[in-house]
């Protein structure tokens, strides 16, 4: 994979069509937005790789606030010196994560006949599933797992099933030729065993060879969790940057 990281990230932002409101998304060189609409702090992202604190408070810090709703600012890069001008309207650092490539898939020779894509009727269950894992209401969680993806042919919502129970859950978006991961949940009582892993095995077997109807793809792009990191490692995955997350106070510790 040779893109470089502006154009990662403009593919991330591209990608978040899978979730965000069509009319809640802009994508752009140096910068992107993509928000749900929904309460939930983590699916109202906008994301800023300038330098030029006009193009953070343009496009990123004042359509978070005019949103009205709980929201996070990522800088990235270049945007990194912008910092100050959120540190000067109130906001605070809530994290760091990785944005994440993977070239070619580090595959076992385990079963994974568990894995499938899920059908309409079976999302509530996956919606369950986020909800439980990341404390998201029921329309946070029906925009993160979308009806529109199951019939889309560049979109997925995959499940893993033991015992009859699904026990972990991601949606896929192919966007430039890189499968671009989101929403990846594993049911609390059943990490550890090697689910999460055996489902993205299941993922990448079918997307990196053209299995779904398209051309194979030639990567897999995502922003990691904490939690996920060590997996997502172990599939070859490897870190291109950290991602540093803004947000206001009130936002973050649930009083919006």
């Amino acid at each position: 994979m040779s893109l470089a990281p502006s154009d990662l990230w403009r593919v991330l932002g591209s990608a978040a069509r899978i979730w965000a409101r069509s009319d809640l998304l802009e994508v752009n060189d140096e910068w992107w937005r993509a928000f749900s609409g929904q309460r939930n702090v983590n699916y109202n992202v906008a994301c800023c790789h300038s330098p030029l604190a006009e193009v953070l408070t343009e496009h990123c810090l004042e359509p978070a606030l005019a949103l009205k709703k709980p929201a996070i600012v990522m800088l990235a890069g270049p945007g990194l010196a912008t910092a100050q001008k959120l540190a000067d309207s109130g906001w605070i650092v809530v994290g760091a994560l990785p944005l994440m490539t993977l070239n070619k898939p580090v595959l076992t020779e385990q079963e994974t006949t568990g894995a499938r894509p899920l059908s309409v009727a079976e999302l509530p269950f996956a919606r369950q599933l986020l909800c439980e894992s990341y404390g998201l209401d029921d329309p946070t969680a029906a925009a993160a797992i979308p009806d529109t993806a199951v019939d889309s042919s560049d979109m997925s919502i995959w499940g893993f099933f033991a015992d009859g129970q699904l026990v972990s859950s991601v949606t896929t978006v192919l966007q430039d030729g890189l499968v671009v991961i989101w929403s990846m949940a594993t049911r609390s009582e059943c990490q550890g065993r090697g689910y999460g892993r055996k489902l993205l095995e299941a993922v990448f077997r079918q997307q990196f060879t053209g299995g779904d109807g398209n051309d194979g793809a030639s990567g897999s792009l995502l922003h990691s969790s904490v939690a996920g990191e060590k997996l997502y490692r172990q599939l070859g995955f490897t870190v291109v940057e950290y991602l540093q997350l803004w947000s206001r106070p009130r936002w973050v510790l649930g009083a919006s």
